[in-house]
């Protein structure tokens, strides 16, 4: 079994890391990796993330006929 110790020095060398680091992408594995050894010390109790759902919109062309009447769903 992994001592608390041995993990606390695990997230002060991510954090050194991510302090030294020159990129954002290095920053958030960093932090990353710091966020799931705090759940190993917790014990697995943080609660999972759910990653929200994207909103998608649909863009509609309008049927431009000359014997078209607008917009109507009933336009052939």
């Amino acid at each position: 079994m992994i001592s608390q110790q041995q993990l606390f020095a695990e997230m002060e060398r991510q954090l050194q890391m991510a302090k030294r680091a020159g990129d954002e992408r290095t920053v958030r594995e960093s932090l990353a990796a710091i966020r799931s050894l705090c759940e190993v010390v917790l014990g697995g109790e943080a609660k999972p993330e759910i990653p929200a759902m994207p909103i998608t919109s649909f863009e509609t062309n309008v049927l431009e006929e000359e014997d078209a009447n607008g917009g109507s769903i009933f336009d052939f």
